[in-house]
């Protein structure tokens, strides 16, 4: 990746940022859905010790939010960063290694770069990256 490479990691960064603010405001960490009358569901907030009732809504709704509560959106956040982290330093080894005794490592760097720029740009593709199809 390019200049061009580094706006991708600028966007994820935002992206993946404001992900976690957003979860964090809810203010609880996990929300289950449970049966409620006539095929709708109920969400139940919680935060440690404390639940309270959410809303009744249709139940795949209810299903589908439960399933993307704070606390596994900061989950999913945490091992995007850890794939773009893994990207970075493996770039960096791929570009300013010189030393004679990590030839291996850095041509295994190199080679890893490339597919780890595949997975970056298909990363970025889940946040709605605008340049996902141009690239």
């Amino acid at each position: 990746m390019t200049a061009q490479g580094e706006d991708i990691l600028a966007y994820l960064d935002a992206a993946i940022t404001a992900r976690e603010e957003a979860a964090e405001a809810v203010g609880f960490n996990t929300i289950q859905a449970t049966d409620y009358i006539r095929g709708s569901k109920l969400l139940v907030l919680r935060r440690g010790p404390i639940s309270r009732t959410g809303y009744d809504m249709e139940g795949s709704l209810a299903d589908h939010v439960a399933l993307h509560d704070p606390e596994s959106v900061l989950r999913r956040c945490a091992a995007d960063r850890r794939l773009v982290d893994l990207y970075t330093i493996t770039k960096r080894l791929a570009e300013h290694a010189n030393d004679a005794d990590t030839v291996d490592l850095i041509d295994a760097a190199r080679k890893n770069l490339r597919a780890l720029e595949s997975v970056v740009r298909i990363l970025a593709e889940g946040y709605g990256w605008p340049g996902a199809s141009d690239e």
